[in-house]
């Protein structure tokens, strides 16, 4: 039977693994990035990747009624008018359309019980979509007596520094390790958590690094991380296991 999973956000492809599906299924994503396709693919290669942002609004709905799951990735700035905030600090890059399409997707995901995944940007958007509240800029707004930097000056390249998980969350369950050091690439952060989600990791400086449905992720599957682990499974396969799960919960 076809699936389609709906992406946004970074991208998303699935590898042909027996332990998750036994015919071709499809990813939809807005705006595709090749490392989502291949965090995905590391897993079920036999998910194909559909971009979102390229079909019509008016075929929008046929389409997500055959989506099993909804990955949202990175990219530019949320802009401030979604989580109810004037552009004040006029530095914001945003991308209003992709806004309007994650946000549909988001609403549909919710109605119908989806799996959610939210990467960087994705798990800001995913906060603010549910009543949640941003930083638009951290160096102008977060102010902390511990340094940490979390997105390189240049703007060029990842910097990192370590996170701590909470305890009894999922993702210590999936990761197995409540203390390791993630990449980073993010001025805007989650401020306030999204209704009906908690805050479930902490950078050394107290910013929120990781969001999961309060539930539990047998009620909803729902989980949104400030790093970028498809970036970094290679190295540390751990990050492979947020994927495993997402795709384990996939709707039939």
């Amino acid at each position: 039977m076809i699936k389609l999973i709906l992406i946004a956000l970074c991208t998303v492809t699935l590898t042909a693994n027996a332990l998750y599906s036994q015919s071709k299924r499809y990813v939809a994503t807005a705006i595709m990035k090749s490392s989502i396709v291949d965090y995905v693919h590391a897993i079920d290669s036999n998910i194909v990747l559909i971009d979102l942002m390229k079909i019509k609004k008016s075929k929008r709905n046929e389409n997500f009624e055959k989506v099993s799951g909804l990955i949202l990735s990175g990219g530019r700035d949320v802009h401030p008018s979604t989580y109810g905030r004037k552009d004040s600090l006029k530095i914001c890059v945003t991308h209003k359309k992709r806004d309007e399409v994650e946000l549909y997707m988001i609403r549909e995901a919710l109605k119908d019980s989806l799996p959610i995944l939210g990467i960087c940007r994705g798990h800001q958007i995913l906060n603010a979509s549910l009543n949640g509240d941003l930083y638009q800029d951290l160096p102008s707004e977060y102010k902390t007596d511990k340094k940490v930097v979390h997105r390189d000056p240049a703007e060029q390249e990842y910097v990192y520094h370590p996170i701590e998980l909470e305890e009894k969350s999922e993702l210590l369950r999936l990761y197995g390790d409540a203390n390791f050091e993630v990449n980073s690439f993010h001025h805007q952060a989650v401020k306030v958590h999204g209704e009906g989600m908690k805050i479930v990791a902490h950078a050394p400086d107290g910013l929120n690094e990781a969001s999961e449905w309060a539930k539990g992720l047998d009620d909803r599957w729902i989980i949104g991380v400030q790093w970028h682990p498809e970036k970094m499974y290679q190295k540390e396969p751990a990050h492979l296991n947020i994927m495993r799960d997402f795709l384990l919960h996939l709707q039939p």
